[in-house]
């Protein structure tokens, strides 16, 4: 009897130590997600007309960026890539197939980690904004 509770305790320790474990990891993920994003803090979209519009914005460090869009938040399938070839932390992508509707957009780099999640942005044309 006392070799099935000593049994019980250690597969107890065994699961809160598990437990302990995936909790950490999700929170180190959150914490550098939330990191990543705020290198995307200068973001801007500047419409040419109501179906072409330019996505500009910066990156800490010299990559190439693109940025997925669709027509919902889980159906990004579209990708451009930036104008320039050029590797650089100022990061410019000309979308010529805007609906009218607006697009999902998320900004991307070629140096991306494989657990970044990114921020997805809904997208409105505006016509007040055009001059």
């Amino acid at each position: 009897m006392k070799l099935k509770k000593s049994s019980f305790k250690q597969k107890l320790i065994i699961v809160i130590i598990l437990v302990a474990f995936a909790i950490g990891l999700a929170f180190s993920l959150v914490i550098f997600n939330k990191q990543q994003r705020e290198f995307n803090n200068h973001f801007e979209v500047t419409f040419i007309d109501p179906h072409q519009a330019i996505v500009f914005w910066t990156t800490p460090n010299e990559t190439i960026g693109f940025v997925k869009y669709g027509s919902s938040e889980k159906n990004r399938s579209q990708t451009a890539e930036q104008t320039s070839s050029v590797p650089g932390t100022i990061h410019a992508v000309l979308l010529t197939d805007v609906p009218m509707e607006g697009f999902y957009l998320s900004l991307h780099t070629e140096n991306d980690s494989k657990f970044l999640w990114p921020e997805v942005k809904k997208i409105n044309f505006d016509p007040t904004t055009i001059e």
